[in-house]
Protein backbone atom coordinates (compact mmCIF):
# COMPACT_ATOMS: atom_id res chain seq x y z
CA UNK A 1 0.00 0.00 0.00
CA UNK A 2 1.08 3.57 -1.17
CA UNK A 3 2.28 5.72 1.59
CA UNK A 4 0.46 9.19 2.31
CA UNK A 5 1.85 12.03 0.06
CA UNK A 6 1.53 15.35 2.03
CA UNK A 7 2.73 18.67 1.10
CA UNK A 8 4.03 21.46 4.01
CA UNK A 9 3.10 25.17 3.31
CA UNK A 10 5.67 26.97 6.30
CA UNK A 11 7.09 30.11 5.87
CA UNK A 12 9.49 29.50 9.40
CA UNK A 13 12.09 27.16 8.01
CA UNK A 14 12.55 26.03 11.22
CA UNK A 15 9.54 24.90 11.60
CA UNK A 16 8.52 23.66 8.46
CA UNK A 17 11.98 21.30 8.24
CA UNK A 18 10.27 19.85 11.73
CA UNK A 19 6.75 19.61 10.76
CA UNK A 20 8.66 17.13 7.44
CA UNK A 21 10.32 15.04 9.73
CA UNK A 22 7.60 14.30 11.80
CA UNK A 23 5.50 13.29 9.16
CA UNK A 24 8.38 10.92 7.78
CA UNK A 25 8.56 9.28 11.63
CA UNK A 26 4.87 8.97 11.00
CA UNK A 27 5.13 7.11 7.77
CA UNK A 28 3.97 9.85 5.38
CA UNK A 29 5.94 10.95 2.22
CA UNK A 30 6.79 14.58 1.81
CA UNK A 31 5.75 15.65 -1.14
CA UNK A 32 7.21 19.46 -0.97
CA UNK A 33 7.77 22.19 1.23
CA UNK A 34 7.10 25.21 0.13
CA UNK A 35 7.34 28.55 1.89
CA UNK A 36 4.66 31.00 0.28
CA UNK A 37 0.83 30.93 -1.10
CA UNK A 38 1.83 31.30 -4.64
CA UNK A 39 4.29 28.35 -4.71
CA UNK A 40 1.73 26.44 -3.02
CA UNK A 41 -0.34 26.79 -5.67
CA UNK A 42 2.09 25.75 -8.56
CA UNK A 43 3.17 22.57 -6.39
CA UNK A 44 -0.48 21.15 -5.83
CA UNK A 45 -1.01 21.49 -9.58
CA UNK A 46 2.40 19.53 -10.40
CA UNK A 47 2.40 17.20 -7.49
CA UNK A 48 -1.23 15.92 -6.59
CA UNK A 49 -0.44 15.68 -3.14
CA UNK A 50 -3.20 13.67 -1.28
CA UNK A 51 -3.25 16.10 1.59
CA UNK A 52 -1.55 19.39 2.12
CA UNK A 53 -0.86 20.93 5.68
CA UNK A 54 -1.07 25.20 5.22
CA UNK A 55 -0.39 27.68 7.58
CA UNK A 56 -2.34 30.14 7.49
CA UNK A 57 -0.21 33.25 7.95
CA UNK A 58 1.94 33.38 5.00
CA UNK A 59 4.33 35.67 3.28
CA UNK A 60 3.60 37.60 -0.07
CA UNK A 61 0.34 38.60 -1.56
CA UNK A 62 -1.70 35.75 -1.02
CA UNK A 63 -1.87 33.96 2.39
CA UNK A 64 -2.91 30.43 3.42
CA UNK A 65 -6.57 30.76 3.63
CA UNK A 66 -6.60 32.61 -0.04
CA UNK A 67 -4.24 29.35 -1.13
CA UNK A 68 -6.04 27.02 0.15
CA UNK A 69 -9.30 28.18 -1.31
CA UNK A 70 -7.95 27.90 -5.14
CA UNK A 71 -5.98 24.81 -4.34
CA UNK A 72 -9.26 23.10 -3.65
CA UNK A 73 -11.26 24.22 -6.66
CA UNK A 74 -8.96 23.86 -8.89
CA UNK A 75 -7.43 20.65 -7.78
CA UNK A 76 -9.73 18.84 -5.04
CA UNK A 77 -6.44 18.51 -2.50
CA UNK A 78 -7.98 18.59 1.14
CA UNK A 79 -6.36 20.66 3.35
CA UNK A 80 -5.43 21.16 6.97
CA UNK A 81 -4.70 24.77 8.47
CA UNK A 82 -1.77 25.31 10.51
CA UNK A 83 -1.87 28.35 12.95
CA UNK A 84 -0.42 29.84 15.86
CA UNK A 85 -3.69 31.98 15.63
CA UNK A 86 -6.95 31.03 17.26
CA UNK A 87 -9.02 34.52 17.24
CA UNK A 88 -12.43 34.16 15.64
CA UNK A 89 -11.94 36.28 13.15
CA UNK A 90 -9.16 34.06 11.56
CA UNK A 91 -11.03 30.97 12.29
CA UNK A 92 -14.18 32.08 11.05
CA UNK A 93 -12.78 33.03 7.69
CA UNK A 94 -11.06 29.91 6.86
CA UNK A 95 -14.09 27.91 7.83
CA UNK A 96 -15.50 29.56 4.60
CA UNK A 97 -13.04 27.70 2.46
CA UNK A 98 -14.31 24.28 3.83
CA UNK A 99 -11.19 23.07 5.67
CA UNK A 100 -10.56 19.33 6.40
CA UNK A 101 -9.08 20.35 9.80
CA UNK A 102 -7.10 22.63 12.11
CA UNK A 103 -3.67 22.22 14.06
CA UNK A 104 -2.64 24.76 16.01
CA UNK A 105 1.05 25.14 17.18
CA UNK A 106 2.64 23.55 18.51
CA UNK A 107 1.04 20.55 18.61
CA UNK A 108 1.78 16.82 19.17
CA UNK A 109 3.02 14.05 17.04
CA UNK A 110 -0.26 12.25 17.75
CA UNK A 111 -2.53 15.44 17.20
CA UNK A 112 -0.44 15.69 13.83
CA UNK A 113 -1.33 11.96 12.74
CA UNK A 114 -5.19 12.28 13.85
CA UNK A 115 -5.78 15.67 12.27
CA UNK A 116 -4.37 14.18 8.99
CA UNK A 117 -5.82 11.04 8.70
CA UNK A 118 -9.29 12.30 9.97
CA UNK A 119 -9.09 14.93 7.15
CA UNK A 120 -8.34 12.68 4.53
CA UNK A 121 -11.48 10.30 5.72
CA UNK A 122 -13.66 13.40 5.49
CA UNK A 123 -12.06 13.88 1.69
CA UNK A 124 -13.19 10.54 1.06
CA UNK A 125 -16.50 10.87 2.54
CA UNK A 126 -17.09 14.13 0.65
CA UNK A 127 -16.08 12.79 -2.32
CA UNK A 128 -18.07 9.95 -1.70
CA UNK A 129 -21.15 12.52 -1.26
CA UNK A 130 -20.26 14.31 -4.47
CA UNK A 131 -20.67 11.50 -6.53
CA UNK A 132 -23.81 10.05 -5.11
CA UNK A 133 -25.48 13.60 -5.40
CA UNK A 134 -24.34 13.54 -8.89
CA UNK A 135 -26.01 10.05 -9.45
CA UNK A 136 -29.06 11.14 -7.96
CA UNK A 137 -29.03 14.43 -10.02
CA UNK A 138 -28.50 12.48 -12.99
CA UNK A 139 -31.27 10.44 -12.40
CA UNK A 140 -33.59 13.06 -11.41
CA UNK A 141 -32.96 15.17 -14.70
CA UNK A 142 -33.34 11.78 -17.05
CA UNK A 143 -36.96 12.14 -15.65
CA UNK A 144 -39.80 13.88 -17.64
CA UNK A 145 -40.99 15.58 -14.60
CA UNK A 146 -39.40 17.82 -12.41
CA UNK A 147 -38.61 16.86 -8.90
CA UNK A 148 -37.73 19.62 -5.96
CA UNK A 149 -37.44 19.10 -1.67
CA UNK A 150 -38.34 21.68 0.28
CA UNK A 151 -37.16 21.81 4.21
CA UNK A 152 -39.17 22.36 6.92
CA UNK A 153 -39.65 26.69 6.62
CA UNK A 154 -40.98 25.34 3.01
CA UNK A 155 -37.64 26.97 1.27
CA UNK A 156 -36.80 24.93 -1.88
CA UNK A 157 -33.53 22.90 -0.77
CA UNK A 158 -33.58 21.23 -4.39
CA UNK A 159 -34.66 21.37 -7.95
CA UNK A 160 -34.29 18.95 -11.20
CA UNK A 161 -32.30 21.99 -13.07
CA UNK A 162 -32.74 20.62 -16.65
CA UNK A 163 -36.38 20.64 -16.76
CA UNK A 164 -36.62 24.12 -15.68
CA UNK A 165 -34.89 25.35 -19.35
CA UNK A 166 -38.15 24.39 -20.75
CA UNK A 167 -40.08 27.24 -18.92
CA UNK A 168 -37.35 29.74 -19.03
CA UNK A 169 -36.72 29.32 -15.21
CA UNK A 170 -33.45 28.57 -13.61
CA UNK A 171 -32.18 26.80 -10.31
CA UNK A 172 -31.05 29.86 -8.89
CA UNK A 173 -34.96 31.07 -9.22
CA UNK A 174 -35.62 28.69 -6.49
CA UNK A 175 -33.50 27.74 -4.16
CA UNK A 176 -33.58 29.34 -0.79
CA UNK A 177 -37.12 30.90 -2.04
CA UNK A 178 -40.37 30.24 -0.66
CA UNK A 179 -43.51 29.77 -3.32
CA UNK A 180 -44.52 33.53 -2.79
CA UNK A 181 -41.04 34.98 -4.30
CA UNK A 182 -41.04 32.91 -6.83
CA UNK A 183 -44.93 33.05 -8.31
CA UNK A 184 -46.12 35.73 -6.80
CA UNK A 185 -49.11 36.28 -3.99
CA UNK A 186 -51.83 34.67 -5.41
CA UNK A 187 -50.43 31.55 -6.86
CA UNK A 188 -47.88 31.43 -4.20
CA UNK A 189 -50.60 31.37 -1.71
CA UNK A 190 -51.54 28.35 -3.13
CA UNK A 191 -48.73 26.52 -3.25
CA UNK A 192 -47.64 27.69 -0.02
CA UNK A 193 -51.38 26.23 1.24
CA UNK A 194 -50.40 22.53 0.06
CA UNK A 195 -46.51 22.69 1.55
CA UNK A 196 -48.39 23.33 5.03
CA UNK A 197 -50.76 20.23 4.66
CA UNK A 198 -47.45 17.81 2.88
CA UNK A 199 -45.63 19.06 6.43
CA UNK A 200 -48.23 17.72 8.34
CA UNK A 201 -48.37 14.30 7.21
CA UNK A 202 -50.71 14.44 4.30
CA UNK A 203 -49.93 13.28 0.40
CA UNK A 204 -51.16 16.23 -1.82
CA UNK A 205 -51.88 16.26 -5.35
CA UNK A 206 -53.13 19.55 -7.57
CA UNK A 207 -53.56 21.07 -10.56
CA UNK A 208 -52.50 24.93 -11.39
CA UNK A 209 -51.47 27.17 -14.60
CA UNK A 210 -48.40 28.95 -14.95
CA UNK A 211 -47.27 31.91 -17.35
CA UNK A 212 -43.39 31.96 -17.87
CA UNK A 213 -41.61 33.35 -20.48
CA UNK A 214 -42.32 30.11 -22.70
CA UNK A 215 -45.83 30.09 -22.82
CA UNK A 216 -48.93 28.96 -20.97
CA UNK A 217 -48.12 25.41 -18.78
CA UNK A 218 -50.92 22.93 -17.09
CA UNK A 219 -49.11 21.32 -14.19
CA UNK A 220 -49.90 19.13 -11.59
CA UNK A 221 -47.66 18.62 -8.02
CA UNK A 222 -47.85 15.80 -6.03
CA UNK A 223 -46.02 16.17 -2.67
CA UNK A 224 -44.94 13.94 -0.13
CA UNK A 225 -43.86 14.08 3.58
CA UNK A 226 -40.00 13.37 3.80
CA UNK A 227 -39.64 11.65 6.87
CA UNK A 228 -36.31 10.78 9.07
CA UNK A 229 -35.66 6.80 9.93
CA UNK A 230 -37.86 7.95 13.18
CA UNK A 231 -40.63 8.70 11.44
CA UNK A 232 -40.35 12.82 11.94
CA UNK A 233 -41.27 14.93 9.18
CA UNK A 234 -38.16 16.58 7.94
CA UNK A 235 -39.31 18.65 4.60
CA UNK A 236 -41.30 17.71 1.41
CA UNK A 237 -40.69 15.74 -1.56
CA UNK A 238 -42.43 17.07 -5.00
CA UNK A 239 -43.37 16.56 -8.33
CA UNK A 240 -44.10 18.44 -10.87
CA UNK A 241 -45.56 16.75 -13.79
CA UNK A 242 -46.19 19.00 -17.27
CA UNK A 243 -50.12 17.92 -18.51
CA UNK A 244 -50.50 20.78 -21.18
CA UNK A 245 -51.10 18.80 -23.86
CA UNK A 246 -53.36 16.83 -21.71
CA UNK A 247 -55.24 19.65 -20.67
CA UNK A 248 -55.27 21.26 -23.86
CA UNK A 249 -57.06 18.08 -25.57
CA UNK A 250 -59.39 18.22 -22.52
CA UNK A 251 -60.31 22.02 -23.57
CA UNK A 252 -60.23 21.33 -27.30
CA UNK A 253 -62.76 17.98 -26.68
CA UNK A 254 -64.73 20.06 -24.41
CA UNK A 255 -64.92 23.33 -26.81
CA UNK A 256 -66.16 20.46 -29.63
CA UNK A 257 -69.04 19.47 -27.51
CA UNK A 258 -69.98 22.70 -26.78
CA UNK A 259 -69.96 23.56 -30.13
CA UNK A 260 -72.13 20.14 -30.93
CA UNK A 261 -74.81 21.38 -28.11
CA UNK A 262 -74.78 24.61 -29.50
CA UNK A 263 -75.55 23.54 -33.06
CA UNK A 264 -78.13 21.00 -32.23
CA UNK A 265 -79.66 23.58 -30.00
CA UNK A 266 -79.89 26.19 -32.95
CA UNK A 267 -80.94 23.30 -35.18
CA UNK A 268 -83.81 22.55 -32.74
CA UNK A 269 -84.38 26.15 -32.61
CA UNK A 270 -85.17 26.59 -36.05
CA UNK A 271 -87.11 24.08 -36.55
CA UNK A 272 -90.29 26.39 -35.53
CA UNK A 273 -91.84 28.40 -37.74
CA UNK A 274 -90.02 31.44 -36.98
CA UNK A 275 -89.62 34.27 -39.46
CA UNK A 276 -86.32 34.85 -41.59
CA UNK A 277 -85.55 37.44 -39.44
CA UNK A 278 -85.70 35.60 -36.30
CA UNK A 279 -83.69 33.25 -37.56
CA UNK A 280 -80.86 35.51 -38.79
CA UNK A 281 -80.93 37.03 -34.76
CA UNK A 282 -80.66 33.48 -33.70
CA UNK A 283 -77.75 32.43 -35.38
CA UNK A 284 -75.63 35.77 -34.73
CA UNK A 285 -76.48 35.34 -31.12
CA UNK A 286 -74.70 31.81 -31.34
CA UNK A 287 -71.78 32.85 -34.08
CA UNK A 288 -71.41 35.48 -31.07
CA UNK A 289 -71.19 33.81 -28.37
CA UNK A 290 -69.30 30.75 -30.04
CA UNK A 291 -66.50 32.89 -31.28
CA UNK A 292 -66.21 35.69 -28.64
CA UNK A 293 -67.04 37.79 -31.17
CA UNK A 294 -68.24 41.60 -30.31
CA UNK A 295 -70.14 42.08 -33.29
CA UNK A 296 -70.94 41.05 -36.49
CA UNK A 297 -74.40 40.37 -38.80
CA UNK A 298 -76.20 37.88 -40.55
CA UNK A 299 -77.73 38.53 -44.00
CA UNK A 300 -79.80 37.10 -46.57
CA UNK A 301 -80.34 37.81 -50.45
CA UNK A 302 -83.86 38.84 -51.44
CA UNK A 303 -84.65 36.29 -54.13
CA UNK A 304 -86.57 38.95 -55.80
CA UNK A 305 -84.16 42.27 -55.98
CA UNK A 306 -80.40 40.13 -55.01
CA UNK A 307 -79.89 42.91 -52.63
CA UNK A 308 -78.40 42.07 -49.04
CA UNK A 309 -80.77 42.66 -46.49
CA UNK A 310 -79.37 42.71 -42.93
CA UNK A 311 -81.85 43.14 -40.61
CA UNK A 312 -79.47 42.09 -37.34
CA UNK A 313 -77.09 45.51 -38.19
CA UNK A 314 -80.28 47.01 -36.29
CA UNK A 315 -78.72 46.44 -33.22
CA UNK A 316 -75.82 47.19 -31.63
CA UNK A 317 -73.94 47.90 -34.65
CA UNK A 318 -76.66 50.12 -35.86
CA UNK A 319 -76.23 52.21 -32.55
CA UNK A 320 -72.23 52.44 -32.82
CA UNK A 321 -72.43 53.11 -36.70
CA UNK A 322 -72.00 56.83 -37.71
CA UNK A 323 -71.87 56.11 -41.31
CA UNK A 324 -74.26 58.50 -43.37
CA UNK A 325 -77.20 57.25 -44.89
CA UNK A 326 -76.91 53.99 -43.20
CA UNK A 327 -79.27 51.12 -44.35
CA UNK A 328 -80.05 47.63 -43.67
CA UNK A 329 -80.79 46.67 -47.14
CA UNK A 330 -77.20 46.51 -49.64
CA UNK A 331 -77.80 46.76 -53.22
CA UNK A 332 -73.97 46.68 -53.80
CA UNK A 333 -71.52 44.69 -51.70
CA UNK A 334 -67.89 46.44 -50.34
CA UNK A 335 -65.88 45.72 -48.14
CA UNK A 336 -64.34 41.92 -46.87
CA UNK A 337 -67.93 41.31 -46.49
CA UNK A 338 -68.43 42.09 -49.93
CA UNK A 339 -65.59 39.81 -51.10
CA UNK A 340 -67.37 36.65 -49.33
CA UNK A 341 -70.10 37.75 -51.14
CA UNK A 342 -68.61 38.06 -54.58
CA UNK A 343 -66.50 35.32 -54.41
CA UNK A 344 -68.41 32.62 -52.65
CA UNK A 345 -65.50 32.22 -50.31
CA UNK A 346 -64.94 32.22 -46.47
CA UNK A 347 -62.88 34.95 -45.04
CA UNK A 348 -60.63 34.76 -41.81
CA UNK A 349 -58.32 37.67 -41.03
CA UNK A 350 -56.82 38.98 -38.00
CA UNK A 351 -55.17 42.22 -39.73
CA UNK A 352 -58.08 43.62 -41.86
CA UNK A 353 -56.42 46.88 -42.28
CA UNK A 354 -53.58 45.34 -44.32
CA UNK A 355 -55.77 42.70 -45.95
CA UNK A 356 -55.76 42.82 -49.67
CA UNK A 357 -59.34 41.60 -50.32
CA UNK A 358 -60.19 44.55 -48.17
CA UNK A 359 -61.59 47.88 -49.76
CA UNK A 360 -61.89 49.70 -46.28
CA UNK A 361 -64.32 50.89 -44.70
CA UNK A 362 -66.43 53.94 -45.07
CA UNK A 363 -65.90 57.19 -42.20
CA UNK A 364 -67.79 56.68 -39.46
CA UNK A 365 -67.57 53.12 -39.00
CA UNK A 366 -66.88 50.65 -36.71
CA UNK A 367 -63.22 50.27 -36.43
CA UNK A 368 -62.54 46.21 -37.44
CA UNK A 369 -59.52 44.83 -35.93
CA UNK A 370 -60.48 41.10 -36.47
CA UNK A 371 -62.87 39.90 -38.97
CA UNK A 372 -64.32 36.17 -39.60
CA UNK A 373 -66.80 35.82 -42.23
CA UNK A 374 -68.39 32.86 -44.52
CA UNK A 375 -70.74 32.73 -47.21
CA UNK A 376 -74.50 30.54 -46.51
CA UNK A 377 -74.89 28.44 -49.92
CA UNK A 378 -77.44 26.12 -51.02
CA UNK A 379 -77.64 24.35 -53.87
CA UNK A 380 -74.72 25.91 -55.43
CA UNK A 381 -76.50 29.29 -55.01
CA UNK A 382 -75.64 32.14 -52.89
CA UNK A 383 -78.39 32.73 -50.27
CA UNK A 384 -76.71 34.84 -47.08
CA UNK A 385 -73.67 35.84 -45.05
CA UNK A 386 -72.22 35.35 -41.80
CA UNK A 387 -69.84 38.11 -40.30
CA UNK A 388 -68.28 38.72 -37.34
CA UNK A 389 -65.74 41.19 -35.81
CA UNK A 390 -63.34 41.89 -32.89
CA UNK A 391 -62.99 38.75 -31.11
CA UNK A 392 -60.96 39.22 -27.76
CA UNK A 393 -58.56 36.81 -28.62
CA UNK A 394 -57.22 36.52 -32.89
CA UNK A 395 -59.37 33.94 -34.62
CA UNK A 396 -58.74 30.40 -35.85
CA UNK A 397 -59.12 27.88 -37.88
CA UNK A 398 -61.24 26.48 -35.68
CA UNK A 399 -63.94 29.67 -35.31
CA UNK A 400 -63.71 29.72 -39.32
CA UNK A 401 -65.16 25.87 -38.98
CA UNK A 402 -67.80 26.74 -36.48
CA UNK A 403 -68.71 29.83 -38.89
CA UNK A 404 -68.73 28.08 -41.66
CA UNK A 405 -71.15 24.79 -39.81
CA UNK A 406 -73.51 28.31 -38.51
CA UNK A 407 -73.10 29.52 -42.75
CA UNK A 408 -74.19 25.86 -43.79
CA UNK A 409 -77.37 25.81 -41.07
CA UNK A 410 -78.35 29.04 -41.97
CA UNK A 411 -78.76 28.44 -45.74
CA UNK A 412 -80.69 25.41 -44.96
CA UNK A 413 -83.04 27.13 -42.58
CA UNK A 414 -82.77 30.29 -45.00
CA UNK A 415 -83.58 27.98 -48.02
CA UNK A 416 -86.51 25.81 -46.20
CA UNK A 417 -88.60 29.25 -45.26
CA UNK A 418 -88.20 31.19 -48.39
CA UNK A 419 -89.85 27.95 -49.47
CA UNK A 420 -92.23 27.44 -47.05
CA UNK A 421 -93.42 31.32 -47.91
CA UNK A 422 -92.82 30.78 -51.40
CA UNK A 423 -95.83 27.83 -50.61
CA UNK A 424 -98.05 29.84 -48.67
CA UNK A 425 -97.80 32.99 -51.44
CA UNK A 426 -98.72 30.08 -54.19
CA UNK A 427 -101.39 28.99 -52.13
CA UNK A 428 -102.83 32.12 -51.12
CA UNK A 429 -102.68 33.15 -54.83
CA UNK A 430 -104.90 29.22 -55.73
CA UNK A 431 -107.35 30.56 -52.99
CA UNK A 432 -108.11 33.51 -54.10
CA UNK A 433 -108.18 32.14 -57.87
CA UNK A 434 -110.52 29.77 -56.64
CA UNK A 435 -112.60 31.91 -55.05
CA UNK A 436 -113.04 33.74 -57.72
CA UNK A 437 -113.52 31.07 -59.95
CA UNK A 438 -116.25 29.94 -57.55
CA UNK A 439 -117.80 33.61 -57.03
CA UNK A 440 -118.03 33.45 -61.11
CA UNK A 441 -119.93 30.06 -61.04
CA UNK A 442 -122.31 31.28 -58.60
CA UNK A 443 -123.05 34.08 -60.28
CA UNK A 444 -123.73 32.34 -63.55
CA UNK A 445 -125.79 30.17 -61.84
CA UNK A 446 -127.50 32.43 -59.70
CA UNK A 447 -128.43 33.81 -63.39
CA UNK A 448 -129.53 30.37 -65.05
CA UNK A 449 -131.83 29.74 -62.63
CA UNK A 450 -133.83 32.80 -62.60
CA UNK A 451 -136.99 32.68 -64.42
Amino acid sequence: MSKTRVMVVEDESVVAIDIGQRLETLGYTVTDIVSSGEKAIEKAGKDIPDLILMDIVLKGKIDGIEAANEIYNKYDIPVVYLTAYSDEKTLERAKQTGPFGYIIKPFEDRELHSVIEVGLYKHEMDLKLRESEARYKAIVNSMNDIIFTLDHKKKYVSISESKLEKYGFTEERYLGKIAEEIYGEKLGDIHDKAFTKALKGEEIVYDWTSETPTGKWYLQTSLSPLKDSAGNILGVLGVIRDITDLKLVEMELAHEAEINNAMADLSQKLINPISIEEISDLVLDYAKKITGSKYGFVGYIDPETEFMVASTMTGEVWEKCHVSDKKPVFEEFGGLWGWVLNNKESILTNDPQNDERSTGTPEGHIKIEKFVSAPAISNDKLVGTIALANSKENYTHEDLEVVERLADLFAIALSRKQAEDKILKSEEKNRRIIEKFLKIVSEVLKEINQP
